[in-house]
């Protein structure tokens, strides 16, 4: 059932969280580990690589913590961002029915996407989210990693094709117990616009 899940390679800092994230105990009946349970600075080495966001409403999903290294991709310091406000509008909507997706039916998600960063540079990131309950049980946190793809990695999964848009390049989901949502609930890859730059929007 997360064999799919313990495989995802694409960083060490991903293998240890995951590794740490399953090993976490979960409450009677529930296939999460509760966010108390959770502690970056106990994933040896990779806290860095580490960010953590919390679902305040289908209008917030807020980064409670940020690791530097998404941090020095992105530009700024994300922590205490609305994701949904640094999302350029086109993708909102997807962004929104992923992290619903997540909730409602309780799994683990793995996304990547062509973007750009406050440098005027474009780039190719993939980030995993891992659900983790609120003291009621609802799935309210995500931790994650994130990696940026680029060089031979990039041409080696993607081929020479061009990132030259802001767009939603894949989305998967895996299995931790609950299954996976059906696909009118997981939403639609988006094709994006032209790339700008992540500015929040007010």
């Amino acid at each position: 059932m997360t064999d799919a899940l313990e495989k995802l390679q694409h960083s060490k800092a991903t293998q240890q969280l995951v590794q740490f994230w399953l090993n976490l105990p979960r409450p009677e009946g529930q296939v999460c580990p509760r966010r108390s349970d959770f502690s970056s600075a106990q994933i040896n080495g990779s806290i860095s690589e580490v960010f953590l966001s919390e679902w305040e409403d289908s209008e917030v999903l807020r980064v409670v913590q940020a690791g530097t290294v998404l941090d020095r991709h992105i530009g700024i310091d994300m922590t205490g961002t609305n994701i949904f406000d640094m999302t350029p509008e086109e993708l909102v909507e997807d962004e929104r029915t992923y992290y619903k997706a997540l909730r409602d039916q309780p799994c683990a998600g793995m996304i990547t996407r062509s973007m750009i960063n406050f440098a005027d540079v474009p780039f190719v990131y993939r980030t995993i989210q891992l659900p983790l309950l609120d003291p009621f049980g609802k799935v309210v946190y995500f931790v994650g990693t994130g990696v940026v793809i680029e060089g031979d990695d990039l041409v080696a999964q993607f081929g020479r094709r061009s990132f030259r848009r802001t767009r939603l390049v894949e989305r998967h989901f895996f299995d931790i117990g609950a299954g996976t949502p059906p696909p009118e609930k997981a939403g639609q890859l988006s094709l994006g616009g032209p790339l700008h730059p992540p500015a929040p929007r007010g």
